[in-house]
């Protein structure tokens, strides 16, 4: 196996933005809104990249529409190992 030559350190930068529909509303929102909603906070988003981020090579878009009738979230401490402790 051959070794990578590859001695940076993997460094990303992300920022994450959810934006709730109130559950009583009863409007219907149609796929061509949120299509277009979702292209144009991406393009925005991706021309202010170059000039306040100029260290990035690319942005990973990710696009996402969904009913969400569970999200649980939960942080579960894991027992101190020799490997995932500091010194």
């Amino acid at each position: 196996m051959a070794e990578s030559t590859d001695t940076g350190t993997p460094r990303v930068l992300r920022i994450s933005f959810e934006f709730h529909v109130p559950r009583t509303l009863r409007k219907n929102i149609h796929g061509s809104r949120i299509n277009t909603a979702l292209d144009t906070l991406a393009g925005r988003v991706v021309g202010l990249a170059e000039s306040l981020f100029p260290w990035a090579d690319r942005v990973s878009v990710r696009k996402e529409w969904l009913y969400n009738w569970t999200d649980e979230w939960e942080d579960i401490k894991l027992p101190a190992t020799e490997d995932n402790t500091p010194a």
